[in-house]
């Protein structure tokens, strides 16, 4: 055993001198090339591994010189590949680049060539059509020079050599107009460029500043990028590309005016009307109209009541802002041209006061104006103003003194008392009394020239083409608050700002004034019924204490909030009184406003139908199953209610109004309440819904009704008439 350990320590000794021979980094070294001179040797030599072993040493060490210059052959290759791959990206990186911005440049030029030949062909045709591609001579033809186009084309021509002198190759230019970015075309409109005072500059909704005219105002400050600039300039231009194609559709139907036509005319404007602004229409209106009719030579009569029964009709058919308006350009006309020196020879100003004697005859203003501007003619008093006197009083004198004799009466005191101080040798002074004499006396004879009939037949005309329901509504507007409408605004449009400051001191001498004359019980009914406010007080002192319908009317129909106390009169009735609904359908045939107020408070009580006892239910449902009959309101007004959640008060409700329409003595009447609103084919869910809703749960509870056999009878029969119009309705829209 001894033999042996010391043998083993002898080699661990002998290993530990060898490895203290050698580093660490040098063991791997060879340990690694021994590794692969290995991998050499057994792929070379796979079938000879057992004569491999016994290679001298000297062998090894050739083949391991050899191994070594092989690897730095491989990695040498490996650096060259990696260099060609990364200067291969770089190229085509830089392709990638300059690719897109090449086709670019080559589009553009495309686009531009094809551009220039296109405005090339249009040249063409152009020169065919004036007959210019025949002649042999380069010079501007006779028939330019006498329509006044030379000096446009020798400006044209001036300014290509001008061009040319500059760019010796004419061909490049649009390469040349592709390249240069910094060239933008803008006509927006900028603050700098316009002196605008602080007071003419306002605010709109949207916090754009805009000028006294209505045009936006730009900063220059404010950087506005190029594709903003290109969709505000398309939106101006298609605006006024709008405007000019509505100003010659409106023009046309202008020129085509005369009393057989009007029905067809009117109706044309109501539907620009519907499809276009109502500002845009007004105002295009009125201008088209004033252009017409105002000018140096004085117009025919009956051109301008011809006119003027047009703009009656619009003023009853679409809304009381179209005369309005045209009212108050006209005065402002009429005063601009009175501030100027007027020969007598030019007929302006008497296009002017006729136009507006001939609004005054078809009651679309009160005479409260006519007389402030006659007064305004008076107080200078020189011929001209004379003669405008003079037109006046022969084409709506007699009208004048039917509507308020009084105020015409001192209107001749006055101007007796002006022509006693200036000299009476004038022959149109004593010509002007003659005439103030005729119309005091109420003598016709007197006054040369003077033919009501006209004007007569033109209001018959005028009743016929207004449609039912619709009146000329005549607004008592004065001469300040036109003229200063664009400071206190306009009270007479509803919807518009209105501030009165002449009348906010008077305010409180008018509620000292507005004392009831009612009695102490009528009062004290009033305030049970919570009317708070001095107005509903008023109204309902005059619907309780009225005489009829009639004398109620003609009380109330200048207040505010009639219906709401209408409304709450009628459901606090024990049994329905047809009082309320007789009246409600007056106020409604009298103005259109009142349909749309009963329509909203219905709407309104809908909501809290919950708070309501099966009586006032009654009520409500029985007064306006009177104005659907009346055809006062639609039946479409039902259809925010929504069927497939119905409750029990809406069911009830709906059945009382239903039954009350096909119970009526009428059937045509109550036939038609269904036909009206089975027009329109938006309502055709609310047609199916309203269908199934009678069918199911009025149809079918006939027999459980306390009604007479007979009633019973005539109401199945009706009801089948109703599905019958219904069906056919919604057919004829599908088809």
């Amino acid at each position: 055993m001894r033999p042996l350990k010391q043998s083993k320590l002898k080699a661990k000794e002998n290993l530990s001198l060898k490895l203290t021979e050698k580093s660490r980094k040098q063991m791997r070294k060879e340990l690694r090339k021994q590794k692969k001179v290995n991998r050499l040797i057994y792929s070379k030599n796979k079938h000879k591994l057992s004569t491999c072993v016994n290679v001298e040493f000297d062998k090894i060490v050739e083949t391991k010189d050899n191994e070594t210059n092989y690897c730095n052959e491989v990695t040498n290759k490996t650096v060259n590949v990696h260099k060609k791959l990364k200067r291969y990206t770089r190229d085509i990186k830089k392709q990638e680049f300059e690719e897109p911005e090449f086709k670019k440049r080559n589009k553009k030029c495309e686009l531009l060539k094809e551009a220039n030949l296109k405005e090339d062909k249009v040249i063409k045709k152009l020169e065919k059509q004036l007959k210019l591609n025949k002649r042999k001579k380069k010079t501007i033809p006779k028939s330019f020079v006498t329509d006044g186009l030379d000096c446009i084309l020798s400006i044209l021509l001036s300014k290509i050599k001008f061009d040319s002198s500059y760019k010796k190759n004419f061909k490049n230019v649009p390469m040349i107009a592709s390249k240069s970015k910094k060239i933008k075309l803008t006509r927006i409109i900028k603050a700098d460029n316009i002196n605008i005072n602080d007071k003419d500059v306002w605010e709109d909704i949207y916090g754009r500043k805009r000028d006294k005219e209505g045009n936006i105002i730009y900063n220059t400050n404010r950087y506005i990028p190029p594709a903003v600039q290109k969709v505000i300039m398309h939106d101006i231009n298609l605006y006024d590309e709008k405007l000019i194609s509505l100003k010659k559709q409106l023009k046309g139907c202008l020129n085509r005016i005369t009393e057989h036509n009007v029905y067809n005319i009117s109706n044309q404007v109501e539907t620009m009307y519907m499809t276009n602004s109502r500002n845009n229409m007004n105002n295009i209106l009125s201008e088209l109209v004033l252009e017409s009719l105002v000018s140096d030579v004085i117009t025919p009569d009956r051109l301008i009541s011809e006119y003027m029964m047009l703009i009656a009709i619009l003023h009853a058919n679409i809304g009381i802002e179209v005369g309005a308006n045209f009212v108050e350009k006209l005065v402002k006309r009429f005063f601009d041209a009175m501030e100027k020196l007027q020969d007598i020879t030019k007929k302006e100003l008497d296009n002017i006061v006729l136009i507006i004697s001939h609004l005054y005859n078809f009651k679309i203003f009160g005479n409260k104006l006519l007389y402030q501007i006659l007064n305004k003619l008076m107080i200078k008093f020189t011929e001209k103003e004379i003669e405008l006197i003079l037109l006046i009083l022969k084409t709506v004198g007699f009208s004048l003194r039917k509507d308020d004799p009084n105020a015409l009466k001192e209107f001749i005191k006055s101007v007796q008392l002006k022509a006693s101080n200036e000299n009476g040798k004038n022959s149109r002074i004593k010509f002007m009394l003659e005439i103030l004499l005729a119309l005091k006396n109420n003598n016709f004879n007197k006054i040369p020239q003077y033919d009501p009939s006209h004007v007569e037949h033109l209001k018959k005309i005028i009743r016929n083409v207004i449609r039912k329901g619709n009146t000329i509504t005549q607004f008592n507007v004065s001469l300040e608050d036109l003229l200063y409408a664009h400071e206190n605004g306009k009270w007479w449009i509803i919807g518009s700002a209105w501030s009165d400051l002449n009348n906010m001191n008077s305010k409180v001498n008018t509620k000292e004034n507005n004392k009831f004359n009612f009695g102490e019980k009528i009062l004290r009914l009033a305030q049970k019924q919570r009317m708070n406010t001095d107005i509903r007080k008023n109204i309902f002192c005059i619907l309780v204490t009225a005489e009829d319908y009639l004398d109620a009317f003609e009380k109330l129909h200048h207040l505010g909030e009639i219906i709401h106390v209408l409304i709450h009169c009628c459901l606090q009735e024990n049994k329905f009184n047809p009082y309320y609904a007789v009246l409600a359908q007056k106020l409604c045939e009298y103005n259109r406003k009142y349909q749309l107020t009963i329509q909203y408070n219905f709407w309104d009580k809908l909501k809290t139908l919950d708070i309501y006892d099966n009586k006032q239910l009654i009520n409500l449902a029985q007064l306006l199953s009177h104005l659907f009959i009346e055809k006062c309101l639609s039946l479409s007004i039902l259809k925010i209610i929504q069927f497939t959640e119905l409750d029990r008060q809406t069911m009830k409700f709906l059945r009382q109004i239903i039954l009350g329409i096909l119970l009526h003595e009428n059937e045509r009447s109550c036939m038609q309440v269904f036909e009206r609103f089975c027009i329109s084919s938006q309502l055709q869910s609310f047609r199916e819904s309203l269908r199934l809703f009678i069918n199911c749960f009025i149809m079918k509870n006939i027999y459980s009704y306390y009604i007479l056999d007979e009633q019973k009878i005539m109401l199945k029969e009706r009801i089948e008439l109703v599905n019958k119009i219904l069906i056919l309705n919604e057919f004829k829209i599908k088809f």
